[in-house]
């Protein structure tokens, strides 16, 4: 069994594609320990893609699988295919415009069998051409969380310390195959549906805070323009919307609602909008009313929370719900947000 299964999904992605395929291969593990499997979301640039996926299969033929899809399925149906085949005991994700430090895989897998962690969260640099990398600014402590009790969990999960991004994170496979989560597929903002239920499964994440992933920056990023439309702003809220149904079905929803409902009113109403209004984009009443109408039939107590103290911003717009939001009220609304 290899030690880790790096999957790096790729589409049209030969620009950037060479600098992340040598980031992995010289790592500092070996690449005798690694499994890397570049899957090709189904490229548009005439093979370009695949071409340069089959060289590196080539070139190290036992540690390199490489699939093709035939339907574009985004990041996260790519991801979703790649999991099906990965044997490592532990799982990375690499996205294919970014790369990483050499001593990545080794340092985390280490820390990983020395704590028996079921995640290690690691930190990042920011990366452009221009000024290469910057720091992400993030002030992380180091630490290890260890659950053993339900009081315990619900303490981790309001404190907000992990992500909800897929890449900077190392897993144990076991949690994956136990949890049954998987990755939103043909929309933006796929990760959320995978990365959320973990924390329901596992009992010991490390928080480390050295940076291992360069993430690299550009002006064409999918999520900086699309949210900027109504069709792909939407998609983030649907992908919420997602992992409420995936923990509605869980043995964990009753023991933990108010934390799930929390958690999802916070992401699917409060954070789409917030969202949009980063990007100056101001979505239609009739987008708003949409979001309001499935909170209104999911969770009938959305303006209730223990937790309403820590969350005075979201509270207040419950309350103006409760009161009733008419279009000239949201525009209020908008105005302060």
């Amino acid at each position: 069994m290899k030690k880790v299964s790096v999957i790096i999904p790729c589409f049209n992605a030969t620009k950037y594609l060479p600098k992340c395929f040598m980031s992995l291969v010289q790592q500092t593990i070996g690449i005798d320990q690694i499994e890397l499997i570049f899957v090709d979301d189904a490229s548009t640039d005439e093979d370009a893609t695949w071409n340069m996926l089959q060289e590196f299969e080539r070139a190290y033929p036992e540690s390199i699988m490489i699939l093709k899809l035939e339907e574009n399925m985004r990041q996260g149906g790519a991801r979703n295919v790649a999991l099906q085949y990965a044997t490592g005991e532990y799982i990375a994700f690499v996205d294919a415009d970014d790369f990483v430090s050499e001593n990545f895989l080794l340092e985390t897998y280490e820390k990983a069998k020395e704590s028996d962690a079921d995640i290690i969260q690691f930190e990042y640099f920011y990366y452009t051409d221009r000024l290469g990398a910057v720091d992400s600014g993030r002030n992380i402590t180091p630490e290890v969380i260890e659950i053993s009790s339900v009081s315990d969990r619900k303490r981790f999960l309001i404190s907000e310390k992990v992500t909800y991004g897929c890449w900077n994170k190392l897993y144990r496979h076991t949690l994956l195959n136990e949890a049954h989560t998987a990755y939103a597929e043909h929309v933006i903002y796929e990760e959320p549906l995978f990365v959320y239920p973990l924390l329901y499964f596992a009992n010991k994440i490390v928080i480390l805070n050295d940076a291992y992933y360069y993430y690299r920056q550009n002006d064409s990023g999918t999520m900086r323009n699309d949210m900027r439309q109504e069709e792909t702003l939407k998609m983030h809220a649907d992908v919420q919307l997602a992992v409420w149904n995936f923990m509605k079905k869980t043995p964990f929803f009753k023991e933990y609602y108010d934390e799930i409902k929390l958690y999802f009113l916070h992401t699917y109403l409060y954070e789409t909008l917030y969202f949009a209004k980063l990007r100056d984009f101001k979505p239609s009443y009739a987008f708003y009313k949409e979001l309001e109408k499935t909170v209104l039939a999911e969770v009938p107590d959305y303006a209730q929370s223990i937790y309403s103290a820590l969350i005075p911003k979201q509270m207040e717009l419950y309350r103006m719900i409760g009161e009733g939001m008419t279009e000239v009220k949201f525009k209020e609304y908008w105005e302060q947000l």
